[in-house]
């Protein structure tokens, strides 16, 4: 009988244990589905601006981590600044980045956030959505990137 209550015991202790680390096994992407790394494929400034795609030979990647700050490259620059979501606005709160001059892609890139500044505000907001696996940022006068995920 005693060998019956600690089999018992054990076997409480084991799903006790299970439950917990179910609990802590939390999915980031549902929580935040912007967060992970992406590659930007193509860009569009505005409806008057050809729709530019990233050439094979070069990449601008971006991370949005799950603690709201992202980071990225183009071909020569480096930024990063925070960010937030809410319903499907994605606000870049501040955006810092090196200053060498860059490449049309990147060019391309960099006069979005321009463009998604809200005006007599610091920061910049994109309209997202997802289109299939592929992160949609809508700015500005009919811009838009297109990401795919790393």
């Amino acid at each position: 009988m005693g060998m019956l209550r600690v089999t018992q015991y054990f076997l409480g202790i084991v799903v006790l244990l299970s439950a917990f680390v179910a609990c802590d096994d939390t999915d980031d992407t549902a929580e935040n589905p912007v967060s992970g790394e992406w590659r930007i494929v193509s860009i569009k400034v505005s409806e008057q601006v050809l729709t530019q795609r990233s050439p094979s030979d070069e990449r601008i990647t971006v991370v949005f981590n799950a603690n709201g700050s992202f980071s990225g490259n183009t071909s020569v620059n480096q930024f990063d600044g925070n960010y937030e979501l809410e319903n499907t606005t994605l606000t870049l709160l501040d955006f810092t980045t090196t200053e060498v001059a860059d490449t049309t892609f990147g060019t391309a890139f960099y006069e979005s956030i321009t463009a998604a500044i809200v005006p007599d505000r610091t920061f910049a907001q994109f309209g997202f959505s997802f289109d299939s696996q592929d992160l949609r940022l809508v700015f500005g006068n009919s811009g838009e990137m297109l990401l795919e995920r790393e």
